[in-house]
């Protein structure tokens, strides 16, 4: 097992947040726990609630630190509105180990109960040595390749990693078998007399 690891969070903002708050006015803040694979919370850090301006599309730009942390726990981001009587959970936002280590992370994330909110993230692993990325290697070597014809070079081909994590919001459609959905990811070419390629869950 490798040595605990320190993330550098940074929660930068969030925009199509509901109104939860009638009296109080909205005040939202975001929970990160770094989660074990039997959902236990191994570390948790949390911003401070954004009381002016605009709180349905807030902006905190705070930065935190979270640990111990190992590599293959996943980041759940809690979006919380606090009130007079406590916090109202607004959603959750996922993130596995695999898209931020160990090259880091920078986005935004789908909020799940909330179809049009999104939630913008910085993650960086303390400490840990960057992977190349694929534009950074060396293309391969064609000695004794034919050239191209005047129709343009054909680039190599190349493998994509693609994860399916998750939906919301799908529409029931089977009244008797229950739904059972799935996804399929293709790839369009230009060409359509070339074969695509197709992948499914």
């Amino acid at each position: 097992m490798e040595a605990p690891k320190k993330l550098i969070v940074s929660i930068i903002r969030a925009e199509g947040l509901k109104h939860m708050n009638k009296f109080t006015g909205d005040h939202p803040y975001v929970r990160c726990e770094g989660k074990r694979a039997n959902g236990e919370v191994a570390a948790k850090a949390e911003t401070k609630p954004v009381t002016v301006g605009d709180t349905l599309n807030p902006v905190w730009d705070e930065t935190m630190e979270l640990e111990p942390w190992q590599p293959g726990e996943m980041l759940e981001f809690t979006v919380y509105d606090k009130g007079l009587l406590g916090s109202k959970t607004e959603g959750k936002a996922q993130l596995p180990s695999e898209f931020f280590y160990p090259n880091g992370f920078q986005g935004m994330l789908g909020i799940i109960g909330l179809p049009e909110a999104r939630l913008c993230v910085d993650v960086q692993v303390e400490g840990a040595e960057r992977e190349p990325s694929p534009e950074q290697e060396p293309a391969p070597m064609t000695y004794g390749a034919p050239e191209a014809s005047m129709g343009g070079s054909r680039s190599v081909p190349q493998r994509l990693g693609v994860s399916i994590l998750q939906a919301h919001g799908l529409q029931h459609m089977n009244n008797f078998t229950g739904d059972k959905p799935y996804v399929t990811c293709e790839v369009k070419r230009a060409d359509s007399a070339i074969v695509e390629t197709r992948v499914e869950t």
